[in-house]
């Protein structure tokens, strides 16, 4: 049998901390690791806060990599929700020690806690480069992007600017894989991800070769890369927000997302088609 990578009694031991939450709560704090819930679901546990995150678990398969970074990333927006109400409660010693107790449960699961983000050497082992969240085709990108602009319809604009960055982040990695570009899987930084592509894409703003209009807009493109990373952090549902995007501001980030898979896309089929010819990549 495969081994799960994170045990059944740390899973439960946040879920019963989830159940402090709302439900709509609970869906943005799994909307953060871009996890959905089983729809066929049978609940087998009392209440619905349970009920909720059983259904999110149920989706997920613990012995792959690709799954569980996605569960990281809701356990570090527990953690990190945490930590912004411990100094606005009566007893912060109490959240420091739930807090404690989390991380100490994660630990005898393998995994380290560093600067806001789980790791462990059992997952970085356990890669297996399957299909992820995006499919490298022009019809995937205006899929994802969609999705994202019915979230910013019904009001949830932060929702909306957290599925833009994760399909950025999913798309460069695609990309660094189908170029043989070395990177850490565990990487969620997109302006690191996007430094380590533009070697292969040639899209380096300080390319000898380049005309000076081709800089300009090269070197666009990585403010907008480092501006979609600000905004997802300040504002989205990827980790606690510091204000609420208004809809334009989601809208923005959610078009910036598009433009730059769109480019980069068209990019990689430019210098797969020259290398066929036989030209210089």
């Amino acid at each position: 049998m495969t081994r799960e990578l994170i045990s059944k009694t740390t899973r439960n031991e946040f879920r019963e901390l989830l159940t402090g939450y709302t439900l709509h709560e609970i869906e943005m704090i799994f909307d953060a690791g871009g996890l959905t819930p089983r729809s066929d679901h049978q609940q087998t546990v009392s209440g619905q806060r349970r009920g909720l995150v059983e259904a999110y678990y149920a989706n997920i398969d613990f012995s792959s990599a690709p799954d569980v970074r996605k569960l990281l990333a809701v356990y570090e927006e527990v953690i990190e929700r945490l930590r912004q109400v411990q100094d606005r409660v009566g007893n912060p010693e109490a959240v420091d020690s739930t807090i404690e107790a989390l991380l100490r449960r994660m630990a005898r699961d393998g995994f380290r806690y560093v600067d806001g983000r789980f790791s462990t050497d059992a997952l970085n082992a356990a890669v297996v480069h399957t299909p992820a969240l995006v499919q490298l085709t022009e019809e995937s990108i205006q899929e994802h992007v969609g999705k994202a602009r019915q979230k910013i319809a019904s009001g949830d604009a932060a929702g909306a600017i957290a599925n833009a960055y994760t399909l950025v982040e999913e798309f460069l990695k695609q990309l660094l894989r189908k170029t043989g570009t070395t990177f850490n899987e565990n990487e969620g930084d997109i302006r690191a991800l996007y430094k380590l592509l533009a070697g292969p894409l040639n899209l380096s703003p300080g390319g000898e070769s380049l005309e000076a209009y081709l800089k300009a807009i090269l070197g666009g493109l990585q403010s907008q890369i480092s501006g979609l990373f600000e905004i997802a952090n300040k504002a989205s549902d990827r980790h606690a927000r510091r204000y609420n995007p208004a809809p334009h501001h989601a809208r923005l980030a959610v078009n910036v997302a598009f433009t730059l898979c769109e480019f980069l896309l068209e990019s990689r089929q430019y210098q797969q088609n020259r290398k066929r010819q036989g030209g210089a990549q």
